[in-house]
Order: structure tokens, then C-alpha cells, then sequence
């Protein structure tokens, strides 16, 4: 597969093996919250009131 993509292999593996980056940790919980809210207003919030939700919680 790296000889057709035309990648080494240590890079592969290191790209495999790495962690999370600090932008995709915080992506992945914010998307919690966000969903965490629509799911609160019962499935009613459209996105201004979502972002007002997280506006009041500090998360924006």
C-alpha cells in the first residue's frame, strides 16, 4: 500500500501510532456539548440558539 501511495513506511507507522492532535481532542468535545444541547432543547434548537447555549457556557 505505501509503494502505490508512494509513502515510507516509517511515516505511515508514525502517522498510524500518533495521538490525537490538541485541535481534534477539543473538536471531538465540543461537538459533545453541541450535541449535548440540541438533545436538551428536545431536537428544537436550530444553530442560534445552540451557539447561544454555548456563548453562555463559555465554550465559544
Amino acid at each position: 500500500m505505501c509503494r502505490v501511495l508512494q509513502v515510507a513506511l516509517a511515516g505511515f507507522y508514525r502517522w498510524l501510532h500518533k495521538p490525537l492532535s490538541d485541535r481534534a481532542s477539543d473538536d471531538q468535545r465540543l461537538l459533545g456539548v453541541i450535541r449535548d444541547s440540541y438533545a436538551a432543547s428536545g431536537g428544537v434548537y436550530g444553530s442560534p440558539r445552540v451557539f447561544g447555549d454555548l456563548r453562555e457556557a463559555g465554550d465559544t
